[in-house]
Formats: structure tokens, sequence, C-alpha cells
């Protein structure tokens, strides 16, 4: 195996991970708005008091833009970006923002999406590349990862699914008066940002004490307890590779795109000798690579495009990445 690639991802992912929890650190916030301004509605994120769930540092991201991954409104200082693009889509529909103003964000993600799929999860996400050190830190004490059955990564899938329906559909549903006293029911605002484990480790990284525990009435006791249930998740990546990812509802999200973007793993099934490489060293058990006998695009809906499968594969130009038909990667 050359493990070329993967030096070159995290090379990126180092470089991706100090830019967007520390670049407000390097540039002062001012809200670059390279796009018409989203003006906040009610509830708003910086009016929540220190032991409320969505309290946040105060302080305004660099740039007002969502990228798609973990790019958190709860980093320390605001962070580089405003938000993940999960984050702008449920604030959003419940303020009921005008889509003329939401389209050029829509546009954007839609383009990053299309052209590079669930990349932006295997080399770019901050939360991403904290499962890939905790997976290094164990391999360091001579720790075996921990295979997820199939039955179980299938139900992970449909969690993470539920998550982004639920999420969406809650954002949506809390404007209704029988909902919220007043309209809105701020206890439900941002409900993935809640129990997202970005919201409770992206701010302790920049040295701000995030909210542990929100005991304003029942609700906010049921997400900080679920809150804590995913963290403690997220942590068991410890021992099973890129577990969050599995259950993530931004990733569930840009799978939608991933098995049509234009950077693409493709397979020539001749040269296959179906040893099983790909499959034991992909960080979320993916079987597509493997399986396929027919097709030449074997890109997975869940695949996060580390290229791990291309650069362990001991077969010469069996498998290779693709980005807008180029080749950027070989066995």
């Amino acid at each position: 195996m050359n493990p070329r690639i993967t030096r070159i991802r995290r090379l990126v992912q180092v470089a991706c991970f100090g830019l967007l929890l520390y670049g407000a650190f390097i540039w002062t916030p001012h809200q670059i708005e390279l796009f018409p301004r989203i003006e906040p509605g009610e509830p708003r994120t910086t009016l929540y008091a220190e032991d409320r769930i969505l309290w946040v540092s105060g302080q305004q991201s660099v740039i007002e833009l969502y990228p798609p991954m973990l790019a958190c409104r709860f980093t320390a200082r605001g962070g580089l970006f405003k938000g993940c693009f999960l984050h702008f889509l449920s604030e959003n529909i419940t303020w009921k923002t005008s889509l003329k103003i939401l389209l050029p964000h829509i546009l954007l993600f839609v383009a990053v999406v299309f052209l590079f799929g669930r990349a932006w999860c295997g080399w770019i996400c901050p939360l991403g590349a904290m499962t890939d050190f905790m997976n290094g830190v164990r391999k360091l004490f001579g720790g075996a990862a921990l295979r997820v059955p199939r039955s179980l990564n299938r139900f992970f899938g449909n969690l993470a699914q539920f998550l982004l329906i639920i999420s969406l559909g809650i954002s949506a549903l809390i404007v209704l008066p029988a909902l919220g006293a007043s309209g809105v029911n701020d206890a439900l605002y941002l409900v993935y940002c809640q129990i997202c484990p970005a919201r409770l480790a992206f701010p302790l990284l920049g040295g701000v004490n995030p909210c542990w525990y929100d005991t304003t009435n029942g609700i906010t006791i049921f997400m900080t307890i679920v809150g804590w249930l995913f963290l403690g998740f997220f942590f068991a990546g410890f021992l099973v590779p890129r577990l969050w990812c599995r259950v993530c509802a931004v990733g569930a999200f840009m799978s939608y795109f991933n098995r049509g973007a234009l950077f693409t793993l493709e397979k020539r099934v001749p040269r296959c000798s179906f040893c099983g490489t790909c499959e034991r060293v992909c960080p979320l058990d993916i079987e597509r690579v493997y399986r396929e006998r027919e097709r030449r695009i074997v890109t997975d809906a869940d695949c996060t495009l580390c290229l791990r499968c291309v650069e362990s594969c001991p077969e010469k130009d069996c498998l290779e990445a693709k980005l807008v038909g180029l080749r950027v990667a070989r066995s």
C-alpha cells in the first residue's frame, strides 16, 4: 500500500481544521457578505443566555456563508463561516425567509456538492478530522478497530435520514401557534444543533465553555440528555472509525448528491481480483466497491471519498478517482 493519498488528505484536514475553527481569531469578524444579507428572525441565537442550549459566544462569523459540512455557528468567536447548510435550512425555514434571498446560498451549495460530493466530509469537515484523529490515537496504542455489522450500519444510515427529516420538519412546525405560545417554540429552535456534538466540542477547542445543560423546561432537559448521548456516541469513534459520519444528518443530506457528483470513484471490473481489500480498509464499512460486478462508477451514496480503497487496492489501475472526468488518483 502507498499511503500517499492519506498523507495528502491529512494535510488538507489539518489546514481546514485550523482555518474553519480558528479563522475568526485571525480575521476580525465583520460579516463579509458575498450574497444579500439574511436578516435574522426570532428567536436569535445571539439573544440566548448562557444557561440555554443555544447560547453562543456572541461573536459574528467572518463570512456569512454555509458550506456543506460542519462549520458550526457555535465555534468560538463565531468561526470563519456562519454555520453548516443544515443550520441554514433549519433557521430560515423557521424564519420563513424569502426564497429570493436564500437562492444564491442554495445554488452555491448545490454547485459545490455536485462537484465534490461527500468529499467535503472526508477531506474538509472538522468533526470528521476529529474522528480520524481519534482513530489514529487508537492505532498508536495498538488497538484494533471494531467493525459495524451490516444490519447496524443500515440502521445508522436510516437514523441519519430520520434526523435530517425530523430536524427540517420541526423547524417548519414550530412556527405554528399550536406548538409555540407566540408562534415559535424556542425550545425546539435549531433542534439538530442542540444535539450535534459540534455544539459542545467546537467552543471548547476555542477556549469557550458551552452550555452543558438547560433546565428551562421538559423539552430542553430532554435535548440536553440527547446531546450528551450523541456526544458519547461521537467519542465512541475511538473504537469505530468514522462512527459519527454514519448518523450525521448533514452527511445524509449530501448523500443525495453523492452518486451524481463530478468527483467519482471508478472500478475496472476485469482487473479486480475480488480480494476484499477495499471493503476491509473502508472507514465506513461500505461494500459497494467490492461487490460491484458490472458498473464502472462505484461511488456509494455514503462514501466520503477518502480514497483509502484506491491507495490500498493491490491491482494496478483497478480503482481510480476522477474529478470532472480527469483522473486524480489510481491504484
